[in-house]
């Protein structure tokens, strides 16, 4: 066996365990966007400024680690171990918001919880070469990411109506997550052998090892490409999901005081309606999202490139059809900015991951990962930028501000050649230059 064969195949029993831990993982942002946030900016005078610094910094470290700590689960293979660590440290810091020990110890647990959710992100990842064959990899991903959105459903839907203060519903988010990672922490194992060497011979040959991948980088073209492309579109999809619930809010604000604000035959009037609105927008989105990634995984794998390309042309939409009816029309902003906003996350995130595992070599899968990594945590020039534009004109130019990234990712994603393996459409012609496959 050599080293970039695998030591066992997938089980469906593996797979399905991973698959369970996108729900975990979309609880936490769930909560944060959904209670956290609110809760804190009523109840501490500059609570939302405080928020945006620590988690900035706390995404800012991440960013720092995940290269390293993505090479190192290449030469340990002790990725479960890792994720379990990074697991349960997020679980017990989001259950630590509930306690009552002061604005500052609470802002302790939140960088702790955003940092190991954010490192987890990476181990899980990595995990993914382990449960899904390569021709599998792009359904076993979309598959992960719509199950993902049932968690946010389930915030909406159970969490948020409860009527019991907001501290007591951060342990119950934390049981949650717990529940949806233990499958995967319990039967989800790294199958590629183990490179030899103690820890730290490990984590030094991990840091060799990283240093050459990044100095090699300008020699592997599609990877860097595709790296400057998911920067562009992943700073896009955080700002929007980031300012949805304050966009929709703001632009129909107005319609919804005048008692013009209908959908479906459903009034929404006042602040009721409107809060109701916001909550009908949210879940149609998440349940699209949640369909979108059942049906599209045999074309993710088919064809992960097209995926991106298409997924990025209908944010693009989303962004023009939510400047042109937020305010104006209910159902013209769930027909554009909902519904194609929701093909653009699930196609984003799904095949985002299986072009990393066609770029990868099965020996540096972790590298690669942490380097699409920073790529996720450093996208904050949007949300920078479409704050700029919101507060010295209005919502929907703030919005339209986007749309210049999503073009540039669009461009860069073009440049992007994929090798040619078994199953793939996207794969070079075969007269593309050598150097557009390096790997």
């Amino acid at each position: 066996m050599t080293a970039a064969e695998p030591s066992t195949q997938p089980t469906p029993k593996g797979t399905w365990a991973w698959i369970l831990y996108d729900p975990a993982n979309t609880v936490y942002p769930a909560t944060l966007t959904f209670l956290f946030t609110p809760w804190i900016a009523k109840t501490w005078e500059g609570g939302a400024t405080t928020i945006g610094i620590v988690n900035f910094a706390s995404m800012v470290i991440a960013a720092l680690l995940v290269p390293a700590l993505g090479a190192l689960t290449d030469h340990t293979t002790r990725t479960h171990r890792y994720l379990a660590y990074a697991t349960l440290a997020c679980v017990a810091a989001l259950a630590a918001w509930g306690l009552d020990y002061g604005f500052g110890w609470l802002m302790v647990w939140f960088f702790v919880a955003n940092l190991t959710y954010n490192l987890g992100i990476l181990f899980y990842n990595a995990l993914l070469s382990s449960v899904a064959l390569d021709e599998r990899a792009g359904r076993v991903s979309a598959r992960a990411v719509g199950v993902g959105y049932f968690a946010t459903i389930l915030i909406l839907f159970t969490l948020l109506p409860l009527k019991i203060p907001a501290t007591q519903k951060f342990p119950v988010a934390a049981g949650l997550f717990l529940f949806f990672a233990l499958p995967c922490l319990m039967f989800v194992r790294d199958n590629r052998p183990a490179r030899a060497g103690n820890a730290g011979q490990a984590m030094r040959a991990a840091l060799t090892s990283l240093g050459t991948t990044l100095r090699e980088l300008p020699q592997h073209p599609a990877l860097l490409w595709f790296l400057v492309a998911n920067f562009c579109f992943v700073d896009v999809l955080n700002t929007a999901v980031f300012f949805f619930s304050d966009l929709t809010q703001t632009t129909f604000q107005s319609q919804a005081a005048a008692g013009e604000v209908a959908l479906f035959g459903l009034d929404y009037s006042g602040d009721g309606g409107l809060d109701l609105l916001v909550m009908v927008m949210a879940v149609t989105l998440n349940t699209l999202a949640l369909v979108f990634g059942l049906l599209i995984g045999p074309w993710t794998d088919r064809a992960p490139l097209a995926v991106i390309a298409t997924s990025g042309i209908a944010l693009l939409g989303a962004l023009l059809g939510g400047a042109l009816f937020a305010g104006e029309s209910a159902i013209g902003y769930l027909l554009t900015l909902v519904v194609l906003g929701a093909f653009g996350l699930t196609g984003m995130w799904s095949a985002g991951r299986k072009v990393i595992l066609l770029l990868a070599p099965r020996e540096q899968v972790g590298q690669y990962f942490g380097l699409y990594g920073i790529t996720l945590k450093l996208s904050v020039l949007g949300g920078v930028i479409y704050g700029l534009v919101r507060d010295n004109f209005d919502s929907k130019a703030a919005l339209l501000s986007q749309s210049p990234q999503l073009i540039l990712g669009l461009i860069c994603l073009a440049m992007v050649r994929l090798p040619r393996r078994p199953g793939d459409a996207d794969g070079p012609a075969p007269d593309a230059p050598a150097e557009a496959v390096a790997r």
